[in-house]
């Protein structure tokens, strides 16, 4: 194991405590608070604008208690968010963003991969809406992740790019608080922020972009989840969850352990923060192994098999942005048992028709109850007509329109519509075919391995 490898498994598990557990504690948090403000207030000394932008991001997410130190980084945060709507106000904390060696190993990463592959940033960008070069009416492109927000400017000489596409952004985190919105001060930017907890920290820290009320879990392609009339239902539950300890596994196999009767559970996961082999490990500590059958990255299709196999479908996390696997179920018509107090959860998704909330000491209770009632759900017929495609993108639409004409700027051409399964794609094939000259023009603006 190098030097280099080991202090980044350390750094890694310190983040992870400071996340959950132990790093609850008041003490912990007001020191790791006072050092990430006060290494902001030094970056900012030094004319660092982005590292000191990031290390008050940190002070502000990580430490869940009001303190000091975090009131100080949230006006920090405040003046560097409101200055966003200045033209070229992010020109600095971008200039500075690119002498970062994460923003050179981001460029080394994505630009070695080969067309379109490095466009498209690994098919998490994708054009919408390609430019029009008779009219100069602008493209629209889609970005998905956080950690992406900062590689489409390391990768792309956005400086540039901003004059021929407006820019739709999906984030991946529950929290506002992220130095990545800070590089894109001047765009024409639409932030999907259906999230409450985006909606809470807008009120702390002011406007940042124009929103609409979306979030990743609105794109799931209702014709792929789907009933399967016919299929005899196999598993009692069913959990559909990376295997990262957010998740909380542990609750479940910890409960079904207690309740003194065997269930059928199917796992269906993907590696993230842990591996496969170490949720059989605590499947064998909990000694619950003939109750489970794992699946690890499955495609769309066979997800939805699973779902149709399932009762009932389970959401543990203790924050969420947007769970896609709660949308995916309602779409199967499976209803949910969720967590009461995940943080990012938009309760209005969990209702009488779709499943029911849990808090900690709930779970058997409300396992035993949903299989009684089954019948009572009915989450498909919900999810028609509160999420889904379909209706995301004629809100998305819209909003792109509104503020296009409101600045001037032709509309004549609407955007194409995507779906996530679980990733980016285009809900027709045609649209795929229609926009892929956009990207030969998207890659005229990638950046050179020097800059």
């Amino acid at each position: 194991m190098t030097g280099k490898f080991f202090f980044r498994k350390i750094k890694e598990t310190f983040l992870a405590w400071i996340r959950s557990g132990p790093a609850q504690s008041l003490f912990v948090q007001r020191v790791y608070g006072w050092l990430e403000s006060a290494l902001g207030w030094l970056a900012l000394k030094r004319g660092r604008p982005f590292r000191a932008v990031d290390h008050f991001c940190k002070a502000s997410r990580r430490v869940k208690i009001d303190t000091p130190s975090r009131q100080r980084a949230r006006t920090h945060l405040r003046a560097f968010f409101q200055s966003l709507q200045k033209p070229d106000s992010s020109n600095e904390i971008l200039a500075d963003f690119l002498r970062t060696r994460y923003a050179r190993a981001l460029r080394s990463r994505f630009l070695r991969q080969p067309f379109p592959l490095n466009v498209t940033l690994r098919g998490n960008l994708l054009p919408l809406k390609a430019y029009d070069p008779q009219t100069g009416e602008k493209g629209v492109l889609i970005l998905k992740y956080n950690f992406l927000f900062q590689a489409f400017h390391s990768l792309y000489q956005t400086e540039q790019i901003r004059r021929f596409y407006s820019v739709v952004l999906e984030p991946s985190g529950h929290r506002i608080e992220d130095p990545g919105f800070t590089l894109y001060g001047g765009w024409n930017v639409v932030l999907e922020a259906r999230n409450p907890v985006f909606a809470r920290d807008l009120q702390v820290l002011g406007p940042l972009f124009e929103t609409v009320p979306l979030n990743s879990g609105d794109w799931v392609d209702y014709d792929t989840f789907r009933p399967l009339p016919g299929l005899t239902k196999v598993y009692d539950l069913i959990m559909i969850a990376d295997w990262s300890r957010n998740k909380r596994h542990d609750w479940l196999f910890r409960t079904l352990a207690k309740m003194g009767r065997p269930f059928k559970v199917a796992l269906v996961g993907t590696t993230w923060e842990r591996r496969r082999d170490a949720i059989e490990r605590e499947i064998r500590r909990y000694g619950i192994e003939d109750q489970i059958e794992i699946f690890q990255r499955v495609p769309a299709i066979e997800v939805n098999r699973l779902l149709n196999l399932s009762r009932v479908n389970l959401m543990l996390s203790r924050f969420e942005l947007a769970n896609k696997a709660l949308h995916e179920a309602m779409f199967a018509d499976v209803p949910t048992i969720a967590y009461r107090s995940c943080e990012g959860l938009d309760l209005t998704f969990v209702n009488e028709q779709t499943g029911v909330l849990v808090g900690d000491e709930e779970l058997a209770d409300a396992i035993l109850d949903v299989l009684d009632r089954i019948e009572q759900f009915s989450p498909r017929a919900w999810a028609m007509e509160h999420t889904g495609y379909a209706r995301s993108a004629r809100i998305l639409n819209d909003k792109l329109k509104e503020l296009s004409l409101s600045q001037g700027e032709p509309w004549t051409t609407d955007i194409a519509a995507k779906v996530n399964r679980p990733d980016l794609c285009y809900k027709l094939d045609q649209d795929a075919e229609r926009l892929r000259p956009t990207l030969d023009h998207l890659a005229q603006f990638l950046r050179s391995d020097r800059r």
